[in-house]
C-alpha cells in the first residue's frame, strides 16, 4: 500500500463523530445551536439563513435539513424524505449526540469509545458524508 492510499484509508476510518461527542464543549455548542434552529423552525420563527447559500447562491449539502427534520418530527415522513433524504440520519445522529453529551462521565466515555470503535471498523461517518456529497450533486443537477 502506498503512502497516499494508506493516508486515505486511515482518514476514511478516523473516528470523527465520536471526537465531537468526546469534546463536551464542542458537542454542547452543536447540540445547542441545532436545537435552537430546530425550535425556531418548529415555532414558525425565522432561524439562521444558510451562509453557503447566501455567499454562493447555491444550496449547501445540508440545505433543507431543518425543514425535513421538522416534517419528520411532525410525522410527515414522505414529505421529510422528499425535502432531504438525510433527515432521518441527521435526527438519529443529533439525538445520539445529545444523549451521550449529557451522560455522566463514565457512561459518556464508554459510549464515545463504542462509537469510535464502530467508526474505525466501518468508516460509517465517512460513508454517510460521502453519500451526502453525492446526494448534493444529484440535487444540484435537479435529478431529485
Amino acid at each position: 500500500m502506498n503512502n497516499a492510499s494508506a493516508f486515505i484509508n486511515r482518514s476514511w476510518y478516523a473516528p470523527t463523530f465520536s471526537s465531537l461527542i468526546n469534546n463536551r464543549t464542542e458537542g454542547l455548542l452543536i447540540v445547542g445551536a441545532g436545537a435552537l434552529q430546530l425550535g425556531l423552525h418548529l415555532a414558525g420563527l425565522p432561524g439562521w439563513a444558510c451562509p453557503f447559500k447566501s455567499l454562493f447562491g447555491l444550496p449547501c449539502p445540508g440545505c433543507g435539513l431543518t425543514t425535513a427534520t421538522g416534517q419528520l418530527l411532525r410525522g410527515q415522513f414522505a414529505a421529510s424524505l422528499q425535502t432531504h433524504a438525510f433527515a432521518p440520519i441527521f435526527l438519529v445522529s443529533f439525538l445520539v449526540m445529545a444523549v451521550v453529551i449529557f451522560l455522566p462521565e463514565k457512561q459518556r466515555s464508554s459510549a464515545v469509545m463504542r462509537i469510535a470503535q464502530f467508526e474505525r471498523r466501518t468508516g460509517g461517518t465517512s460513508l454517510v458524508l460521502a453519500a451526502l456529497m453525492v446526494y448534493w450533486v444529484i440535487r444540484l443537477a435537479g435529478l431529485v
